[in-house]
């Protein structure tokens, strides 16, 4: 059996870093079998990858959809309006093999505006953006004066960039973290490094966590050699719908997809891949050189898979972090914010409502929506009350208010990763993107940065070139 050492995976990683969507795929000379568990964008990119090599595909989907955490919703709105449910948003620079799909496939795009001119309610109070550059604000807000120095002239998303762009260049592969000479960082909190580093206790307090310090400034690393600011406010969705890019896979993958069909259990051996799955609620079994499995770890660690991963892989599996989130959906009768000349791009900070933006601006309607995200569980009253309560304008024209509640949904509750504790981050790196002999990972957490598709498309890519390579 061909083993794949973690020097090569790391060095896949690399080479996929800097490639396009639009690569020379040669037809394989040794055409494999694979069975893709997951028809979410990764386990989709990865099929259609390993496909256009000259493999054989089967995908896997438990849902009666594809797309995963790529959902955009049409029902139920008036007018033509939709909701993106999940994945937002794509970013330039930032998303660069998804943006190699979206030349590939000729799929049209916009620019989303829902990162400018961002109001703030912080301490009982909105904050626009002047006003926090304003060294006067800052200081009744306990600052010090360094911070305010650095505030007045870079924008407030940037604010993180004070005290972790020192450490940035000690990074020189973004795919191997201990290499940077930093492992003592993951022994301390991303609080106890700003105390460390002389923030003060309002920036800790906006700033700060208890993850890991090293977690928090490898990825801030990450981002600076890509080229993407820490907060990109250039961004863009597909018109339409992000579902648009796992649709179009899907379409070209055609009878390869299989909905409805929810894996069950896993064997695996030197020779093989057996996937016992459900169609149509009865079982059935296919086998297959390999498997990748494209579902979150959350889904995966329910599964029994004979004989068990390694003590290592598992322990990663099982204690993976995510955190789940709803989606607030508010209908108004017109976009009254313009009338008002208020910014609809509003952080209010409360779990009921964390903070929202308008959609669908691209349909030709007086009405409008504003999304948002809160935590699980949450109810449309409750947003409801946060937006009126803290709204800073005085016209109320909202005539529908609904939740999607991701924690609800049974292949998907699981959104992204959230920043692992001191001294857990060899734990879950690399392991989350090494193979187990002829099984396989994708998906978002098996990526270095788990920016949503840009991840999952990654991390379907190394994956599909190691199994061509095999």
């Amino acid at each position: 059996m061909t083993r794949i050492s973690r020097r090569e995976v790391l060095s896949s990683m690399t080479a996929i870093g800097v490639a396009s969507a639009q690569v020379l795929r040669t037809p394989s000379t040794k055409p494999k079998k694979v069975i893709i568990a997951g028809g979410g964008i990764g386990g989709l990119c990865c099929g259609y990858e390993l496909m256009k090599r000259g493999h054989e595909v089967t995908v896997l989907e438990a849902a009666g959809r594809v797309g995963g955490h790529v959902r955009t919703i049409h029902d139920g709105y008036a007018d033509g309006l939709y909701v993106d449910a999940g994945a937002e948003h794509f970013t330039k620079p930032g998303y660069d093999l998804y943006w190699g799909y979206v030349k590939e496939f000729d799929l049209p795009y916009i620019t989303d505006h829902r990162r400018e001119h961002i109001l703030r309610w912080m301490d009982d109070r909105m904050y626009s953006e002047e006003e926090l550059a304003d060294p006067k604000v800052l200081a009744g807000m306990n600052f010090n004066q360094t911070e305010i120095d650095f505030l007045r002239r870079n924008p407030w998303w940037n604010f993180s960039s004070l005290y972790f762009d020192r450490y940035d260049s000690a990074f020189t592969n973004e795919y191997e973290p201990f290499a940077a000479g930093l492992n003592d960082l993951d022994k301390i909190t991303v609080s106890d490094l700003l105390k460390k580093d002389g923030a003060s206790p309002a920036a800790i307090k906006r700033l700060g966590g208890n993850s890991s310090a090293l977690h928090q400034v490898w990825h801030h690393a990450i981002l600076k050699k890509r080229g993407v600011p820490v907060f990109p406010t250039q961004i863009f969705r597909l018109a339409g719908g992000n579902s648009l890019l796992p649709e179009t896979f899907s379409k070209h993958l055609g009878e390869r997809v299989h909905l409805g069909c929810p894996v069950i259990a896993i064997r695996h051996g030197d020779s093989g891949v057996t996937v016992s799955y459900r169609q149509y609620g009865k079982p059935a079994e296919i086998s297959a050189d390999y498997l990748v499995c494209c579902m979150s770890a959350v889904m995966l660690r329910q599964l029994p898979i004979t004989p068990a991963l390694p003590d290592g892989k598992r322990w990663m599996v099982e204690n993976m972090p995510y955190y789940s989130a709803t989606r607030p959906v508010l209908q108004t009768r017109t976009k009254f914010w313009r009338e008002e000349k208020i910014s609809p791009n509003i952080s209010f900070g409360a779990s009921a409502l964390e903070h929202v933006w308008s959609q669908a601006e691209d349909v030709k309607t007086e009405r409008g929506l504003i999304v948002g995200t809160a935590s699980p569980g949450v109810k449309p009253d409750q947003s409801l009350a946060i937006w009126r309560s803290r709204y800073p304008g005085k016209l109320d024209q909202i005539e529908y208010a609904s939740i999607i509640d991701w924690s609800q949904d049974p292949w998907a509750m699981a959104c992204e990763t959230t920043s692992h504790r001191p001294g857990e981050l060899a734990k879950f790196w690399p392991a989350a993107m090494e193979p187990c002999g002829r099984i396989h990972f994708a998906g978002a957490y098996c990526d270095n940065l788990n920016w949503g598709q840009e991840a999952a498309t990654r991390s379907a890519n190394r994956v599909a070139l190691a199994i061509d390579k095999a």
